[in-house]
């Protein structure tokens, strides 16, 4: 073998160890920070909003959607919106006693209200939907009971819908902008119906 062939195969053998240095060390990061800027695959827990009095930002767990209505309508209806759009209207929570939460809206156009299941909950599928407050045919009162340990997020629970059992739930294609809110039976993975609520500015 010739002094160059040496040099050469010398040159190849630094270079890949340090390659599988760099390799480890990547590694070990990685596993360190916990997957940081996947969401779902962190080592830490997700930041859940717990409910307190106030204003607040209501997101759908998880994901970068909050709640919202379409301007321009009458109906009153909620939908997931992107949460950059999440400005109409304004929402709070007012505690009315025996651990149950009043979801308040300031709407631009239409004024003060509440959100709510109109008739009492009867009707399965029942919108979620945001209407003058004091109606006795809505439902306007919630538990907000959290789910998962550590938390994962807070069911909204309709307190004493005709339809025991149902929770606030996001309907149709739950990845998309503008899916409606539903009373729907609660799930036992809470699929769709897990929400943070953050402290509005």
């Amino acid at each position: 073998m010739t002094p160059h062939a040496r040099i050469r195969r010398a040159v190849v053998a630094v270079v890949a160890v340090a390659g599988l240095v760099l390799a480890g060390v990547s590694v070990v990061a990685l596993l360190r920070d916990g997957h940081q800027g996947h969401p779902g695959h962190s080592g830490q827990p997700p930041r859940t909003g717990a409910p307190a009095a106030g204003g607040v930002r209501i997101r759908v767990a998880g994901t970068e959607l909050c709640l919202a209505e379409r301007r321009g309508t009458r109906t009153g209806q909620i939908h997931q919106v992107p949460c950059a759009e999440a400005g109409v209207p304004l929402y709070s929570l007012a505690e009315v006693g025996g651990g149950r939460w009043r979801i308040v809206s300031d709407h631009p156009d239409f004024g003060p209200g509440c959100s709510g299941i109109p008739s009492g909950g009867r009707i399965p599928g029942a919108p979620y939907e945001d209407s003058e407050c004091g109606d006795p045919s809505r439902v306007e009162a919630f538990a907000l009971e959290p789910y998962g340990t550590p938390v994962r997020g807070y069911r909204i629970v309709p307190a004493g819908s005709a339809t025991p059992g149902s929770c606030v739930t996001v309907v149709g294609d739950r990845a998309a902008a503008w899916a409606r809110l539903a009373q729907a039976p609660c799930a036992p993975d809470a699929a769709g119906q897990l929400f943070s609520f953050e402290r509005r500015p």
